[in-house]
């Protein structure tokens, strides 16, 4: 309990460090953006957790407290605050959830644009955090999607194949693991298929980002019997498989790519 109280702590210190460097980014803390940073913490970062620090007050409460100290402190170094939070946040990456990732966006946002809209240097500190909580979000995530139903084999198949259309995508490819191993190596596997799915419009703009990205098309779907009548059925996920391409564009193509393949396997239901 003391080290997940820790963690607590730190964590909110951390985004009261990242908050005052988002205010202070334009070389001054207005009184309207300590008002704003603390109104989201009462209303919305009290919520996020029942976590108290050593005085029985509630942990989130950190936020305000580093950000005033840090904003009294003359000699308060605002990139030195912002490459903390970045530091933490990759030592603790299991902490920044998807929920947590669009809270920490909505306060720096609301604190940017506090006093007189947003200007040039608070924008660009907000699209550098946009990123790097993308890459927290993309280390997090599984390289697949998957779900176990209950059915016949390929009654299973048939199902993923109709919600693949509806989503777009069309099967290009099927390879049989089964027969091939038996043929070629004369093994027993189970039933096991791979599909070759692909969303001709989302390719097309895919390989107009990047022309050696047909490396990683089309999207697999695999079919496995992991016993008579359950059958598991998983989706490549195409942001973890694209996060090491460098282009923000492709990025986020691929995280519209993603949610229409994990929209299919949530889908899937069990055969009647």
């Amino acid at each position: 309990m003391v080290t997940k109280k820790k963690m607590t702590l730190t964590f909110y210190q951390n985004l009261g460090k990242l908050f005052y460097a988002i205010a202070a980014s334009d070389g001054s803390v207005k009184s309207i953006e300590f008002d704003k940073l603390k109104a989201f913490v009462k209303k919305q970062w009290l919520e996020m957790d029942a976590i108290e620090d050593f005085f029985g007050t509630d942990a989130a409460y950190q936020i305000e407290v580093v950000f005033d100290w840090l904003n009294r402190d003359e000699e308060s170094d605002i990139k030195l605050c912002y490459e903390d939070f970045i530091s933490y946040k990759k030592e603790q990456s299991h902490l920044f959830t998807e929920d947590v990732r669009h809270l920490i966006l909505k306060t720096a946002s609301s604190i940017a644009h506090a006093f007189s809209g947003i200007n040039k240097s608070e924008l660009i500190m907000l699209a550098k955090l946009d990123i790097e909580l993308k890459k927290t979000l993309t280390m997090n995530y599984y390289y697949y999607f998957t779900k176990i139903v209950k059915g016949p084999f390929d009654a299973v198949e048939n199902r993923v194949v109709a919600l693949l259309k509806n989503e777009g995508f069309g099967v290009l490819t099927q390879i049989d693991i089964q027969t091939t191993l038996n043929s070629k190596l004369q093994v027993d596997f189970k039933k096991y298929k791979i599909l070759g799915a692909c969303n001709p419009s989302f390719a097309y703009k895919a390989l107009q980002l990047e022309d050696k990205i047909g490396t990683m098309l089309p999207c697999n779907i695999i079919i496995q019997e992991q016993s008579p009548n359950s059958i598991e059925v998983s989706a490549v996920n195409p942001l973890v498989s694209m996060q090491e391409v460098k282009n923000d564009a492709l990025n986020n193509l691929a995280h519209e790519v993603s949610a229409k393949l994990e929209k299919v396997i949530k889908s899937i239901e069990n055969e009647k």
